[in-house]
């Protein structure tokens, strides 16, 4: 009788686990980010950045977005330990063969602490996005997000190669009464070192969404190509 009920009970389980899997549909998409970047130092210090990303989605047969952004860093304290960063971005979204302008402004607080090797950073960020409303029917203009980032990095300086990893979450500002996380992003990746001034990364990423119908979860498989210009 016992084991008749265990039975049951196993059953009733799957049978719901099943049911909240079907509820809750899911979407499972890959594609490729290919980055470019420029960075330089202006006074001790202080950087200003540029960057040129495109982004496909669907298996890499689709051209997602371009961004095009431009950014100002302020590192101080002892070691730059504490860097404020203030950016400003265009994208371009293929929107079904329908090109989508929107804009979009940031703001970043970062911690680093360095022991040895190793590296541990936190990322504070304030990010809105502004939508052109004439293109689709818009709810929110501009959305904002509050996303905050832990990352870990280790580094062979004499072979120049760096390992990092990092996990990000986005918390939604743009409804009150609905605020919560609604997307998670992890990164993992390997930085080579080729000069002085530049710099090549892989990394893969995985954008899941969470707390939304329909969720959709893309894996990126990314490099990054960086040209430093330090200061003279």
């Amino acid at each position: 009788m016992k084991k008749s009920k265990n039975v049951r009970f196993i059953l009733l389980a799957v049978v719901l686990l099943i049911t909240s899997g079907a509820l809750c549909a899911q979407s499972y998409n890959g594609g490729s980010i290919i980055d470019l970047g420029f960075e330089q130092e202006i006074v001790k210090h202080f950087k200003f950045n540029l960057g040129m990303e495109s982004r496909f989605d669907e298996w890499c047969t689709h051209f997602d977005r371009m961004k095009l952004s431009g950014e100002f860093d302020y590192s101080f304290l002892k070691k730059k330990r504490l860097k404020v960063s203030l950016a400003a971005c265009y994208l371009l979204y293929n929107d079904d063969g329908v090109p989508e302008h929107r804009g979009r402004v940031l703001g970043s607080l970062t911690y680093t602490e360095k022991i040895q090797h190793f590296k541990i950073s936190y990322r504070v960020r304030v990010q809105s996005t502004f939508y052109d409303e004439r293109m689709q029917e818009v709810k929110h203009n501009p959305k904002t997000y509050l996303r905050n980032r832990l990352q870990f990095g280790y580094t062979w300086k004499e072979k120049g190669v760096s390992l990092h990893a990092s996990t990000e979450f986005f918390l939604r500002l743009y409804e009150p009464q609905n605020c919560f996380i609604d997307n998670f992003r992890t990164v993992v990746g390997c930085d080579f070192k080729l000069n002085d001034k530049n710099s090549l990364g892989v990394y893969l990423r995985a954008d899941n969404e969470i707390q939304v119908k329909n969720r959709e979860n893309i894996f990126y498989l990314g490099i990054k190509y960086v040209f430093e210009n330090p200061r003279k």
